[in-house]
């Protein structure tokens, strides 16, 4: 596929035709006639995608740059304030830039066709400030920490960013809450997965809500909880993984912290760590796969991980450019939905990396927006081809 095929595929998920429905859907230009949604979700998709450290300024002056507003045509205006924007962000409906996430969901996840994941990755992150910058969020106790608001994001990817939850109560401080809340809250909402997750959930009522939901999960837990074993599954030979030892497989009860047991048993795995002859213990409520793929299922969250670690290097995720809440969420929604595209982009080009991914998206964004001015001016398009694209693989 040519690259300003690409270019154009991707912003297709996103039209000015979709951008317009949902903008009346959602009303969220009502009460603004200049700044309207679909700027503000082209403003700052651009910016993440071509700048290392977004901010208001650095918007305001992607705004004005030729190559923004060849991107946006002549029907907006051509200067606009970093006030401007700031206060737009707080009062915009966030409710906009959700829907349009969720379309770029399906329509990404409709493109993959059969390679569409069957395991989805849930974790969180954290977001501190200053009280006297951001007045939403809650805090810790202690010390300096109620000097600090959290805000908690609770994602989960498949291989793309699927499921995203915002969080600023203190009720949600605890994984207990946040993380189970999401995967329940996304299971009861969409096609059955298997959801995985490292430790943040321990409470064991919390197990019997999945199973009792028909929630599958894999996660871990500590070596040696209390428990009842209710049934073994016997290892006749040695099982290994690359990295992994499987020592034993069986379906317990376990207790809660005032000695109650559970209503449904889970399954334990227990295995050594090759490296390092750690011990590790899995949970699930999994019948029907065997133990080698319980863990080798497990060991592939580590990329919600990585993916954790590119939104917050690379599309500055942790900055928060505007702190009321209505502009957190939007921010929020936007950047994943940036995420999206740069996941369909590395897809296509075949890269390895988000990084990568992300320079290559701003690239051929560059040259395809040049190839349609010198388009529309009347120039050569066979020499603007020449010029723009033969070296840009």
């Amino acid at each position: 596929m040519k690259k300003m095929e690409m270019i154009s595929r991707l912003l297709s998920f996103v039209p000015d035709k979709l951008l317009n429905q949902l903008a009346v859907t959602e009303g969220v230009d009502k009460y603004s006639k200049k700044l309207q949604g679909q700027l503000i979700f082209k403003l700052l998709v651009y910016c993440m995608v071509t700048e290392k450290d977004n901010s208001l300024r650095g918007m305001q002056s992607a705004f004005e740059s030729a190559i923004f507003q060849a991107l946006i045509g002549s029907s907006f205006p051509a200067t606009i304030s970093y006030s401007s924007i700031s206060e737009r962000l707080g009062k915009i409906k966030w409710e906009y830039f959700q829907q349009i996430f969720k379309t770029c969901v399906a329509a990404y996840s409709e493109g993959l066709g059969k390679d569409k994941s069957a395991v989805i990755r849930f974790d969180s992150t954290i977001v501190s400030l200053s009280t006297k910058l951001l007045r939403t969020g809650y805090h810790l106790t202690g010390g300096d920490a109620d000097k600090y608001r959290l805000l908690k994001y609770t994602i989960g990817f498949t291989n793309i960013p699927e499921a995203v939850y915002f969080y600023s109560d203190q009720t949600y401080n605890s994984e207990n809450v946040a993380l189970s809340e999401s995967v329940i809250a996304y299971s009861q909402a969409s096609t059955r997965k298997i959801n995985v997750f490292d430790q943040g959930i321990t409470a064991r009522d919390n197990y019997d809500k999945l199973t009792e939901k028909q929630i599958h999960f894999i996660s871990r837990i500590n070596n040696n909880p209390k428990r009842t074993v209710y049934k073994s599954n016997t290892i006749v030979k040695k099982i290994s993984t690359p990295t992994l030892n499987i020592i034993s497989d069986s379906w317990v009860y376990l207790y809660t912290m005032y000695k109650k047991r559970t209503r449904y048993p889970v399954r334990l795995i227990k295995a050594v760590k090759k490296e390092n002859k750690e011990f590790i213990t899995f949970i699930t409520n999994i019948k029907s796969i065997d133990v080698k793929e319980i863990t080798e299922i497990y060991r592939s969250r580590w990329e919600i991980e990585v993916f954790f670690k590119f939104i917050k290097q690379h599309l500055n995720f942790s900055h928060l450019v505007n702190r009321t809440e209505n502009g957190i969420k939007s921010i929020l929604y936007i950047t994943m939905t940036v995420a999206i595209l740069l996941q369909q982009h590395k897809k296509d080009r075949k890269l390895k990396g988000y990084k990568i991914a992300k320079q290559k998206f701003s690239q051929d964004l560059e040259r395809d927006i040049i190839y349609h001015i010198v388009v529309l001016c009347g120039g050569s398009v066979q020499k603007a081809k020449q010029v723009l694209f033969q070296n840009s693989s």
